[in-house]
């Protein structure tokens, strides 16, 4: 049972990044991606993506059989080539997350498949980053894991509605919401956003690499970390030894601190 509902968990998310890539590629050509300024070929990354991405689809639905969950109906919030490649490369990154963090729920028949997968779903946020956006294709040397929960809040907001014929996916669910500014830099001592009614000292954790890295909130307001890099996530806990499921408040949400391909900070403005 936890293996069916981790591989139709991690085929939720596969059929997430089909619709994504097969939206992109309807709306927008080569010369689209070269008048915003992208390289040569950007468009046929973009099209190897979604033949690999229909493929890990393909794989697990094979697997699953008749219990496969079936696509959704899905929006993003994309409006330019720009937004595009920047929410592929977000998007790509919580892949290589959810299997990284599932991986270890499998039974052994089916770890060797999903490392692959997740050795794909790496290779191309790297890709994204650093061909198409020109900037690091990493910031720490291990993958951060995330949980079900977690992957699945940053996934939520692109599905509009599912067949009624999907089987649910037991204890996954969307978290609150949490919300940064978007010219948030490390070091920085910033507002967050998020509903809660607990009475009681909350914490942000940040995610990065193995890392769980704890900040007091106070008055509504957390001190970001310096030393973050890449794509790092920050949740509210009630714990001030860190975050899980069941600590959780709120997030996670997706913070950029990015570099350029020779190194240096490019500031969140």
């Amino acid at each position: 049972v936890v293996d069916l509902n981790t591989l139709n968990f991690a085929l939720t998310l596969e059929h997430v990044e089909v619709a994504f890539y097969s939206m992109g590629l309807r709306n927008y050509t080569e010369q689209d991606f070269r008048r915003a300024g992208f390289p040569a070929g950007t468009r046929n990354q973009f099209v190897e993506i979604l033949e690999n991405e229909s493929a890990h689809v393909a794989f697990l639905e094979r697997l699953l059989g008749t219990r496969a969950v079936s696509p959704c109906t899905y929006q993003f919030p994309v409006d330019s080539p720009k937004a595009f490649a920047a929410l592929s490369q977000v998007i790509e990154n919580v892949g290589t997350g959810a299997y990284t963090g599932a991986i270890s729920t499998l039974s052994q028949q089916y770890i060797t498949g999903s490392a692959s997968i997740l050795g794909t779903e790496a290779r191309q946020a790297s890709l994204v980053a650093s061909y198409v956006n020109g900037v690091e294709g990493w910031g720490n040397p291990f993958n951060i894991p995330l949980t079900k929960n977690q992957a699945f809040t940053l996934a939520a907001p692109f599905i509009v509605s599912c067949p009624r014929s999907n089987p649910p996916l037991p204890g996954v669910h969307a978290n609150p919401p949490l919300t940064f500014p978007s010219n948030a830099n490390p070091g920085e001592t910033v507002s967050v956003y998020f509903n809660s009614n607990i009475d009681r000292r909350l914490f942000a954790v940040f995610l990065f690499g193995l890392e769980q890295i704890v900040v007091p909130i106070n008055n509504g307001r957390v001190t970001i970390p310096q030393g973050l890099a890449g794509q790092v996530y920050c949740l509210i806990s009630t714990s001030p030894n860190g975050v899980t499921d069941g600590t959780t408040v709120a997030g996670p949400a997706v913070l950029q601190f990015q570099h350029t391909l020779t190194g240096q900070y490019i500031e969140n403005r």
